[in-house]
This record gives structure tokens, sequence and C-alpha cells, in this order.
């Protein structure tokens, strides 16, 4: 019984000194938001208001917290630099407009920094009166001010005319995921010519390459993975909620949804 005893304290001992390793090294919480509307607007499990929005920022700037850029957080999660103590990142996805119209001006008082990943192929060539998504002068106003990062959430692997699937039936699939019967040559022409389109059209329009791929509705394909290491896209996201390690990784990285009700201090202490 004694000798079982210490091999119990030794493995909680080893659990302890795994926690603390871990916990010295560094966390990172990613909050991922989609749609923005103004205050007494209709929301849903995308959209927030722009009080909510503007509410979440402050209580960020007030608590201390560091908004980081993919090209930082990549350096942090690879140890290549410091992990600040209270680091975090604010990222949308999709490309709306409203990122333009209200969080960007929201960003910019308070300084903080941001990613939006875009489906390319919704984004406009101009600024078109009542536009539902970001046009490209738009996106290089944002770029250009420091603050925001352009990412890929593909070109046009969204589907939406059937729900997000390819197929219908047994073998639908979403965004990037493989069908059951393709070949690799198959993939890559399908998801790698996509993929590559996107990060070209964000590069000729912001003059930075794409460092950060949101997986379209969060789900991710390590075949996609062996392409955004060929387009050297070091970070892609998932929608599952989670902190990311240092140390652990850049791949497929968790994110915590914001919605209306989100109360911020569950996700990021004070």
């Amino acid at each position: 019984m004694k000798r079982v005893w210490m091999l119990l304290l030794a493995v909680l001992a080893v659990a302890l000194g795994a926690a603390a390793y871990w916990n010295q090294r560094g966390t990172v919480r990613i909050l991922m938001y989609h749609h923005l509307v103004a205050d007494g607007g209709e929301t849903n499990s995308m959209t927030v208001t722009a009080g909510k929005f503007r509410r979440d920022i402050e209580y960020l700037c007030t608590n201390g917290y560091i908004t980081l850029l993919p090209e930082e957080l990549s350096e942090v999660l690879r140890s290549k630099r410091a992990c600040p103590e209270r680091a975090v990142v604010i990222s949308f996805d999709d490309g709306y407009a409203s990122n333009y119209e209200i969080a960007y001006p929201i960003l910019k008082e308070y300084g903080c920094k941001a990613v939006i990943s875009l489906i390319t192929s919704n984004i406009g060539e101009a600024k078109e009166e009542g536009a539902f998504m970001l046009c490209w002068p738009e996106v290089g106003e944002m770029s250009a001010s420091g603050l925001v990062a352009f990412g890929s959430h593909s070109d046009n692997l969204h589907n939406p005319d059937i729900g997000g699937a390819l197929r219908k039936g047994p073998d639908a699939v979403n965004g990037v995921e493989r069908f059951p019967d393709e070949t690799w040559a198959e993939y890559r022409e399908r998801v790698g010519s996509d993929l590559a389109r996107s990060c070209e059209l964000v590069e000729s329009h912001t003059g930075i390459p794409v460092s950060w791929f949101a997986y379209p509705y969060g789900a991710g394909d390590r075949w996609c993975e062996k392409l955004l290491d060929g387009l050297d896209v070091q970070i892609s996201v998932s929608t599952e909620p989670g902190k990311s390690r240092v140390g652990c990784g850049t791949r497929d990285l968790p994110r915590y949804g914001i919605h209306e009700d989100t109360a911020i201090e569950s996700i990021l202490p004070a």
C-alpha cells in the first residue's frame, strides 16, 4: 500500500510540474467575432452590437491585455518572443463591411490590433452603397494602419447555396474537408488552387503575405495543413474553444466565439 501511495504522489508531482511548466511558458486566448450592428440592431450567433464590442475592448484595455497580430502570435507560440502575461488575439471571420464601419474605429480609438479572415471572392473592387462585405480599398486602408492584419477564410469554399456542404447526403463535406474518395492530386487542385488564389489576392491588396487561415465552418483537414505549409501560412484556427499554449504548435488553434450575451470576463479574467 505504501508503494501505491508513493506512486500516486509521484504521478501527482509530475502533473503539477507539467501544469506549472505550461503556465510559465504562457497561453494565448483567441476571440472570434463576425458581423456587428448598431446598438439596438438584431443580433444572432454571429452578430454583436457596437456597444458590446466597445465594452469588450474597454475590458481588455482596463485589465492589461495585449492584443497580438498573427505574425506576433506565431513568434510567441514558437517561443521566438516572450509571451505577454495577458495575451489575446481579436479575430473576425468572413470580411463584413461592419468590420470597417463599426469595429475599426473602435480598434483605432483604443489602439488594439485584430485580424480579419476574408472570403476573398466576396470582397468588392470598390465601395458600393449598402454593401454587406468589405471592399479592397477598405482592406488596404486598415492594413496600412498597422492595427489590422488580413488572413484567408478561403476564396470560395463556403458553398452557401447548399448550406456549406460540397455534396449532399452521407458524403457531405464542408469547406476544406476532403471527399471520401478524393485523391491527393484532386484535393490539391480543388482546395490548393482556392487557397493560393485567396492568399494572392490578400497579398496583392495589402503588400503583406498571408500568415493566418481560418477554416471554413471550423472544419480542418490534415491535407489542408500540408497545403498551408506550402503557402507558408503559419497559423490555422478552428472554432473550438480553448487556450493556445506556447510550444504546442500553430495549427488548428482554438478560438472563443463571442456572442451578444457572452461575458468576456468568463474567458479573460480580470
